[in-house]
Formats: C-alpha cells, structure tokens, sequence
C-alpha cells in the first residue's frame, strides 16, 4: 500500500474549489513531525494559513509576480499581471508555510534541511492518501521580508523553504520515473 502511494503521488498545480477540511490537514502534520531528524532536532516549523492571511499573502505574492514579469510603468499589463496573480494565489485552497529552525552549525543545519524534506514528503503522502494533491513551492514568496513579518517570523532564527499549496486535483498529471537501475551502482 505505501508503496503505491509512494508511486502515485504528483506534484498538483491546479485544485478543485472545494474547502479542505482542518481534520485532513491535522493529519497530515501528524505524518509531517515523524520524518527522521537527526538528534531529534525536530526543526520544521508549520505556518497553516487561515482566510485573512491568505489574502494579505496574496498581495505579497502579485506584487511579486508583477514586479517580475511586467514594467511598472506600464500600468494596464502590471495591473493584469497582478489580478491574475491574486485570482491564481487565492484559487489555493489551503496554504501551509515550512519553515526550518536555523542551527548555528553549518552541519546541523544540513541535516536539518533533509529532517524538513522528509517532513514535506511525509505531508505530502499523507495529503496523498487522503486524496489531496500538494504542490511543494520554493518560489520568490517564501523569501519576502514581507512574508517573514506577516508571520512575525525571524529570519534569523526561522528560514522558510516551502509553500505547501493544498487541495482536491483538478487533474492528475501522467508521470514517469527512469528505471532505478539506470541512476544505481552496485558494490562487492
């Protein structure tokens, strides 16, 4: 059984507009925290983002997206880069920041980052499983200082590494995986 939702899990970029149930995502976060960590450092941090600060993120997020992708000075294609942004960010039905407790040993911190990884994988397994899709995303918006002060996050001792943007798939994308023997060596 596991391994089949190992095999079938995708990374899902559009949802469905249904509402995902807080007792969906408490399990997830349960399956999140039993991820190995060395010296059970327990490093992850999850930020579950309710309705209200999905919209004060939205904002965060067009800015950004429009700042990439469009002039300001020309103001009729930033503003519809924007609206497409905020109308794109709010169609996530469920937002959940990680964020890794920063060790001041380089190594620890390493280590800590993998602990986090697997986090995310377990997450996402269990969303799986629970018929929920889950796009893990690094992008521009878990680096703003406006992120980390919205969330009253210190970015010295906090790093965000992932949005988790969570909900039914619309679809599921066909996928596939180069045999393991071809990416493994074996030894005597």
């Amino acid at each position: 059984m596991l391994t089949s939702i190992i095999k079938s899990r995708r990374s899902i970029f559009q949802f469905k507009p249904e509402v995902v149930p807080n007792t969906a995502i408490n399990q997830c976060l349960e399956a999140a925290i039993w991820a190995p960590n060395h010296g059970l450092t327990e490093p992850w941090r999850f930020y579950v983002i309710g309705t209200q600060m999905h919209i004060r993120l939205a904002s965060i997020y067009a800015e950004l997206r429009a700042s990439k992708r469009a002039n300001k000075t020309d103001i009729n294609n930033y503003q519809s880069v924007y609206d497409h942004a905020i109308k794109k960010f709010m169609s996530i039905p469920k937002l959940i920041f990680v964020g890794q407790a920063i060790d001041s040993d380089l190594v620890v911190q390493a280590e800590d980052f993998a602990a986090c990884a697997c986090a995310i994988q377990n997450f996402q397994l269990a969303a799986w499983e629970l018929n929920l899709g889950v796009q893990w995303s690094t992008g521009p918006i878990i680096n703003a200082p406006e992120t980390a002060n919205l969330l009253q996050i210190d970015p010295s001792k906090i790093q965000l590494i992932a949005a988790l943007y969570i909900g039914y798939p619309k679809a599921i994308p066909n996928t596939s995986r180069r045999p393991y023997l071809e990416l493994t060596q074996y030894y005597d």
